[in-house]
């Protein structure tokens, strides 16, 4: 893996778990908060890389929410049992683009990593945002489950 460097994470009780594969070192990953108003309730930050490679694994797919807001166009994926969300994707063009949580990443201090100034995003259109999003967000998402990759909407998982 020259080059490349294995970020995992996961909700807390760990029904979802990831290996992120990026070209940029854990501390260096740039943070970034959004003024969205679910963002600013959270009091989320995210990563990405859009050469990295998201592996994504499910346990229990009936402990797993979708939450969707504004412009429903992108899922949070939420573990109803420890009420943490690792990650956000969005299916863009028949391409599945994902945004890590940052605070799931293992071991990640936010204090002491790259955070970079808040995105004003809140006002942007949904092609807007599909364009950050394709040029931002980690390109390529394989999520499992069962050990069979699955496409999100396949886990049947109703959007609350």
């Amino acid at each position: 893996m020259s080059g490349l460097y294995e970020i995992s994470g996961r909700c807390h009780c760990g029904n979802i778990e990831y290996a992120f594969i990026s070209p940029v070192p854990k501390m260096e990953l740039p943070i970034k908060s959004c003024d969205c108003s679910f963002c600013i309730k959270q009091g989320a930050c995210y990563t990405s890389h859009p050469h990295g490679k998201l592996e994504v694994s499910v346990k229990d797919r009936s402990k797993i929410n979708r939450y969707q807001f504004g412009s429903e166009s992108a899922d949070v994926f939420l573990c109803s049992q420890c009420g943490v969300f690792p990650f956000i994707v969005s299916q863009i063009d028949d391409q599945l683009y994902a945004v890590l949580n940052a605070n799931s990443i293992n071991g990640l201090k936010i204090d002491q990593a790259k955070v970079v100034p808040i995105e004003h995003v809140e006002n942007q259109s949904t092609e807007e945002r599909a364009e950050r999003w394709k040029k931002n967000w980690i390109s390529k998402v394989e999520i499992t489950y069962k050990n069979q990759v699955v496409n999100p909407a396949l886990l049947e998982i109703p959007v609350a």
